[in-house]
């Protein structure tokens, strides 16, 4: 998503915002769009998602992952390179909808690779993450830490290839 995309989308959301905000009730949420080619997160190891190949042409380097404790489920940090990434898979959830409910007022609906996600991201593009909903129930939830802008751009460029290494429901 280009920088002007982005501002366009902050300042729709800003404006949706303060119309609702006007209506004196509280803002309604649109629904998660349908996932049309759902994957399967549950019981896969998010350090095996990413492969030393993408993390390389990521600018991540390309050395594996280390799993780290995280309450939302399983997750995977990758350090070096320009920064640091996390994978996390949250598959024991409500799925977007919740952390949708439950996001930053920042955080904008946008899709990745035809999937819905929620894309958060600061500034300067030194912090971006996507959470997106590859099922009705499951998530996967990308976070990238990088001392150069931008953010957003690796994770637009690198989550394609790990969304395509999750097996398809019933495999």
């Amino acid at each position: 998503m280009t920088k002007q995309a982005r501002r366009t989308a902050v300042l729709v959301l800003l404006l949706s915002a303060v119309v609702s905000g006007c209506s004196g009730g509280e803002p309604v949420l649109p629904p998660v769009p349908t996932i049309t080619d759902a994957r399967d997160a549950a019981g896969t190891d998010p350090c095996a998602l990413v492969t030393p190949r993408q993390l390389a042409d990521a600018g991540l380097g390309g050395g594996p992952g280390a799993a780290v404790p995280a309450e939302e489920g399983p997750r995977c940090r990758w350090r070096g390179g320009a920064g640091s990434l996390d994978l996390t898979l949250y598959t024991d959830g409500g799925g977007l909808g919740t952390i949708a409910e439950n996001s930053e007022p920042t955080t904008t609906r946008v899709r990745l690779d035809g999937y819905p996600a929620l894309e958060t991201f600061t500034g300067r593009g030194e912090f971006c993450q996507y959470d997106v909903g590859v099922s009705p129930t499951q998530v996967v939830m990308a976070a990238l830490e990088a001392p150069a802008p931008d953010s957003c751009e690796v994770l637009q460029r690198l989550l394609p290839g790990v969304l395509d290494n999750l097996p398809a429901p019933g495999r």
